[in-house]
């Protein structure tokens, strides 16, 4: 009887031994958040538990995850224990055999070899450019060249030049050829070392990826318990940095007598070390790096001391604290989950559900999307918005710029929720430029300009023949008037807001006052704007005065422009 429960203390000893061992998951990214900074991801499998506690490992997680982020959740009747961070760090193989690519070894090889001959070459022609150039020097710095000799005679410097011309020219071919050699060597020497340079990177590529399986294995391990054999999911969810989004618009105006078409884009990026294939993104505006613990204002003393509030996130990206798990926590979270039947895989059509929480806009796109992990931006198609209310009209401040602007001002836009983000402009089917949309504001409408229009022609000018200019006493008085024009060479109908101004004075000295008669538009006396809102016929010319004097003092130059 003793003998028999030994044997079976130590067989529930063994089968305790092997429901510790953990065992890696075939794990699958099913879902990322990207937030405009940081991402959280959700990576799920399917598993087979047997009665008893287990050991479960998700391998291959970003390596720049936020430890105390990590939460393990599952479905199936079982009991999630803890889970923790883990590195593994595997034996380096001894003396690894790594294989290269014979036509790749070949093609180095072949390369080398050309390039030692060019260098050869190159060597050759070196030495040849030296002894002519030293033959040239020799030449040159003879004596009897130089007049130098103590015997010299006519006719021996007469035979000298004749040496000195013929053997001069010749050496002077010979260089001339050698240089053309030279460069010619030089080209192919750099093209070859070009080449050689690559195909050394290429190899180096291949054996970096042969021995990455010497790097580092970030691992979260999850401890669960089962009472008995069953199947289910578990998921374990993350955030992670290096990974981000930015917004931006597509704002389309066919006509306008039709509304705005706008299109919500995303620029998504990530560099997480996961590549995502086939995933359900989410985009957040959110920032979980940021700080959310508001701030306290302690008091100001001007005794020389201040002290500075200052607080900080107790999220950190890459920190090293264990991640903490209340039982009672996970236990209500398994209670909750496995009363939920598991949800059936499905393809959604390209359209995104919007969400508006307390503190951030989440945009859920349905159609699965592959981000690869490069750093660099790959384009989401967030939602389309039609039929958006809009009235147009055009713009100009010819003092600034004589262009007209066409400008779309978009009625109950707060309902749309946009971002602040660079827009790209379509009119008439035609890239015309960009524009901000900035919703900090408080207006009723938003203002959005879709560019200059070419169809309207608009002139400033001053009117000489009513410019007047007096002085009395100290004082000089100067009276000037403008002229601006407006045509509209437009086939339809416009409308048209027109602003200038008129100087203002912040000098007692100097004295401005405006002439409101004949003035058909609106004037602004505290800022010196003026307005005019008209409507123009196809071919329809208006014009429009205004007239203005400054009085200042006679000895002092004013500048007006």
């Amino acid at each position: 009887m003793r003998k028999i429960r030994i044997i079976f203390i130590l067989f529930c000893c063994q089968q305790l031994v092997i429901a510790q061992t953990p065992k890696d998951l075939k794990s699958t990214i099913k879902e990322a958040t990207i937030f405009t900074n940081g991402a959280q991801i959700i990576r799920s499998a399917n598993i087979n538990l047997q009665p008893g506690v287990s050991e479960l490992v998700f391998e291959g997680i970003s390596p720049y995850t936020n430890i105390a982020s990590i939460q393990p959740s599952g479905k199936g009747n079982f009991v999630i224990l803890d889970s923790r961070h883990n590195i593994k760090y595997p034996e380096p193989a001894d003396n690894p055999e790594i294989l290269i690519p014979a036509a790749l070894q070949h093609k180095i090889e072949t390369t080398q070899d050309t390039l030692n001959e060019i260098n050869y070459d190159y060597d050759v022609i070196k030495d040849r450019k030296d002894l002519y150039s030293k033959q040239k020097d020799m030449l040159s710095n003879n004596p009897l060249m130089r007049g130098g000799g103590k015997s010299d005679s006519l006719p021996i410097l007469k035979d000298a030049m004749e040496f000195f011309n013929t053997k001069m020219n010749s050496i002077n071919v010979e260089l001339q050829k050698i240089k053309r050699e030279e460069s010619k060597v030089l080209i192919k020497r750099t093209q070859l070392q070009t080449r050689y340079n690559d195909l050394l990177a290429y190899k180096e590529r291949i054996i970096s990826e042969k021995t990455s399986s010497n790097a580092p294995i970030y691992q979260v391990i999850v401890t669960v318990s089962a009472k008995e054999a069953v199947t289910g999911t578990l998921s374990i969810s993350y955030i992670c940095s290096n990974a981000g989004w930015t917004p931006s618009y597509d704002i389309r105006v066919n006509d306008i007598n039709a509304p705005v078409e706008l299109a919500f884009k995303a620029n998504v990026y990530q560099n997480t070390g996961e590549d995502w294939n086939n995933v359900k993104l989410k985009l957040s505006t959110n920032n979980p790096i940021k700080s959310n613990i508001k701030p306290y204002l302690s008091s100001w003393y001007l005794n020389y001391y201040m002290p500075v509030s200052a607080y900080t996130s107790n999220l950190q990206m890459g920190t090293n604290a264990p991640a903490a798990a209340s039982y009672e926590k996970l236990d209500a979270m398994k209670d909750e989950d496995i009363s939920k039947k598991l949800p059936s895989a499905q393809l959604a059509s390209n359209y995104t559900t919007e969400v508006q929480n307390l503190t951030a806009m989440e945009y859920s796109i349905e159609l699965p999307y592959s981000i690869p992990s490069d750093g660099k931006y790959h384009l989401v198609y967030v939602h389309n918005q039609d039929n958006i209310s809009t009235t147009y009209n055009y713009f100009a401040a010819p003092k600034i710029d004589k262009d007209a602007f066409l400008i779309a001002k978009l009625s109950g836009w707060e309902d749309l929720n946009l971002l602040a983000a660079k827009a790209n402009i379509y009119f008439e089917g035609g890239f015309v430029g960009e524009t901000i949309i900035d919703p900090n504001i408080i207006a009723d409408t938003l203002e959005l300009s879709l560019g200059r229009d070419r169809g309207i022609a608009i002139q400033r000018k001053k009117l000489k023949d009513k410019e007047k200019e007096q002085i009395v006493g100290n004082s000089r008085s100067k009276t000037i008037s403008m002229e601006v024009s407006v045509k509209n060479n437009k086939n339809t109908s416009i409308d048209m807001v027109l602003e200038d101004q008129i100087p203002m004075s912040n000098d007692k000295d100097i004295k401005v006052s405006f002439d409101s008669d004949n003035f058909t538009g609106n004037y602004n006396e505290t800022t010196g704007m003026l307005s005019w809102k008209m409507k123009l016929k196809p071919k329809e010319n208006k014009i429009v005065n205004f007239t203005y004097t400054i009085k200042y003092d006679k000895d002092r130059n004013l500048i007006l422009n």
